[in-house]
């Protein structure tokens, strides 16, 4: 089993000081809660995604998932999270009710199989899709200066996420894109589900929680699966600076066991080519 165990405590802790100041000088941004319309959480600096390439049955990948969501609560509506529950340590265990949940999707399967990526053991991570110290993706030890690293990159688009739940099931999400200065070359929109609050068992080795397994672990941030597609669709080719569009998708919740409340919609604009996130906006939670 492959498995990474360096969680970068020196350099969460220069985060933990980072949340600890009055006073927030730019490039960040002013913190105010999420909800249904993200408009006013977009920032001067392109905001970052950071993937967590996980799995119930990877005895190190509850330590990994700490580290995201502390690195998600120093950089708030500024890094968003998704935990991609993929490859062999994702998979349930036929018989085993503490390991029957199955929080893989159709989107996490092939990012995780993408060769450019290298997602070749859990956990390992992605900050915005770039290159760090050389590698696409990487353990937890490098999350927290990939981010910073970021940090500084400009803002290329406004991103807006409003979504509507109706009666009957039916989520509608309203992305609002408008670019603020040109760009070259082709650019993608993916619109994802993730849930946060489900409750299954989870392998780990790593302190605090020095147990062989979590009984009842508490997964967050877990795509459920693309709206459009894995990669998303085009939707700008060298689009130039003012060039704004808007796109609606809709999703049917109906017999999934998908808790709206508990569920929320993250969008990003990418690199067509290098995969490369441009920027990213997340909504708040779906429920009615």
């Amino acid at each position: 089993m492959k498995t990474l165990i360096k969680i970068g405590f020196p350099a969460l802790m220069i985060l933990v000081m980072m949340m600890a100041c009055d006073k927030v000088e730019a490039p960040y941004y002013t913190s105010r809660p999420l909800n249904n319309d993200t408009t006013g959480a977009d920032t001067n600096r392109r905001t970052i995604l950071l993937e967590d390439y996980t799995g119930h049955l990877c005895t190190n990948c509850a330590p990994a998932a700490t580290v995201a969501r502390n690195i998600q609560e120093a950089f708030e509506n500024k890094v968003f999270v998704i935990a991609v529950h993929a490859g062999s340590f994702a998979r349930p265990v036929p018989g085993n009710a503490l390991y029957s949940l199955d929080l893989r999707s159709e989107a996490g399967n092939d990012w995780y199989g993408y060769s450019t990526f290298n997602i070749d053991q859990n956990p390992k991570g992605m900050v915005n899709r770039r290159s760090y110290n050389g590698n696409i993706s990487f353990g937890t030890s490098e999350w927290t200066g990939a981010v910073l690293a970021d940090t500084a990159l400009p803002k290329i688009a406004i991103l807006t996420v409003k979504n509507e739940f109706s009666a009957d099931s039916l989520l509608t999400a309203k992305i609002g894109v408008k670019f603020l200065s040109s760009y070259s070359g082709n650019v993608t929109l993916t619109v994802c589900i993730l849930e946060d609050e489900i409750y299954g068992g989870q392998k780990n080795i790593i302190p605090p929680d020095s147990t062989p397994e979590i009984k009842r672990y508490r997964f967050m941030h877990v795509l459920r699966g693309s709206m459009n597609g894995s990669w998303g669709e085009q939707i700008a080719s060298n689009p130039a600076a003012g060039f704004a569009l808007n796109k609606v998708y809709t999703a049917d919740f109906e017999g999934k066991g998908w808790v709206p409340g508990h569920c929320s919609v993250i969008a990003f604009i990418s690199d067509a080519e290098t995969r490369e996130v441009l920027h990213v906006a997340k909504s708040g939670e779906i429920g009615l």
